[in-house]
């Protein structure tokens, strides 16, 4: 995304917008991002800006060749569902129907800011993400796929 660190409980309206939090706002706003791009990924919506989505989601695809069944079902899984959004006046973006859907979006979510991206998790479910993240990652030391010395 734009390389800030967030999370924050936020509230979906009746009309499926969302109201980012602070400081995603305050960093799209000082790169000039008016919109960003949402689809389904493992139980969430994801977010990038254009610029991200092109560079880490779609470029690659295009070196991989696109009759590969694997590549074919990450194009249908991820790419088909993505949309283009608008960030509003108020710093809000409607969650499309469709995507509230997939990622079981209703009212309570979670909004974190991770990496190069943004994901909006159901409340409940990202919890329970977190909590299996958290006890999987209990007693591992370094990165993943990282050389401990």
């Amino acid at each position: 995304m734009l390389r800030v660190r967030c999370q924050a409980n936020a509230t979906l309206d009746a009309k499926g917008r969302l109201a980012l939090p602070a400081p995603i706002r305050r960093a799209l706003g000082e790169h000039g991002v008016d919109s960003l791009v949402l689809t389904f990924h493992k139980g969430a919506v994801w977010g990038w800006t254009a610029g991200d989505f092109e560079e880490h989601v779609e470029r690659p695809l295009l070196a991989r060749d696109p009759f590969d069944t694997d590549v074919m079902d990450f194009t249908h899984a991820i790419l088909s569902p993505a949309q283009d959004v608008e960030i509003d006046s108020a710093g809000r973006v409607r969650v499309p129907p469709p995507l509230r859907d997939l990622a079981g979006l209703d009212k309570e979510v979670v909004v974190s800011s991770v990496l190069n991206r943004i994901e909006i998790w159901d409340k409940d479910t990202w919890e329970s993400r977190f909590r299996t993240s958290v006890d999987r990652t209990d007693g591992r030391s370094g990165m993943p796929g990282s050389v401990t010395r």
